[in-house]
């Protein structure tokens, strides 16, 4: 659901998100990307499995949502390209949320890098380079409920990871808009890009 002022505002999200929860889908939203409406408290009380934006995210939604394990979905590019404020991921983190990384791909905001979106997660948001992983990983691996078959190396998951030509992972992050870092991707086991 797209919780914005003039889109789907509070209520009328709640009975969606309520018909969505009833259904048995898991309860995905956008929040409080340009206006501070409670979007992540909307969200956080009814379990919702992730919100995204979060760049108006009120102290109350922060700790609504470390409490209720909703996964903060942080886009970016999107502040970035449209010149909006940044969310507060530094005391989103600290204050037990667990953050996930995207690229918000769409029109207003075409970015397909992960390696660019952890980038500006770590000079804009102040992200570590391991928390940027964590989150571009398992963390968002976990926004889509499948945190225990994907995100992470580890046995009996799936195995979809790239393969560096680097001798540290840093460089991924760190040579913004080298696209010549990345040696191989691996889908299911399967090489499916060699760089």
């Amino acid at each position: 659901v797209f919780v914005e002022k003039g889109v789907f505002e509070i209520e009328d999200s709640r009975k969606i998100l309520q018909a969505g929860k009833s259904a048995g889908l898991r309860l995905n939203l956008h929040g409080d990307e340009l206006y501070p409406l409670g979007g992540a408290d909307l969200g956080a009380q009814l379990g919702a499995q992730a919100i995204s934006h979060l760049e108006e995210i009120s102290e109350k939604g922060i700790a609504d949502m470390a409490k209720s394990g909703s996964v903060a979905v942080i886009l970016p590019s999107t502040a970035y390209i449209l010149r909006l404020k940044h969310p507060p991921v530094r005391d989103m983190i600290e204050k037990g949320c667990i953050v996930a990384l995207g690229t918000d791909f769409n029109p207003n905001a075409h970015c397909l890098s992960m390696p660019t979106i952890m980038h500006l997660a770590c000079v804009n948001l102040r992200m570590s380079m391991a928390e940027a992983l964590s989150a571009a990983t398992i963390n968002a691996a976990h926004s889509l409920g499948r945190g225990s078959t994907h995100g992470s190396i580890q046995p009996d998951k799936v195995g979809d990871l790239i393969v560096l030509k680097e001798r540290k992972w840093e460089h991924l992050i760190y040579q913004l808009g080298d696209n010549n870092v990345i040696r191989y991707v691996i889908k299911k086991g399967d090489v499916v890009y060699r760089g």
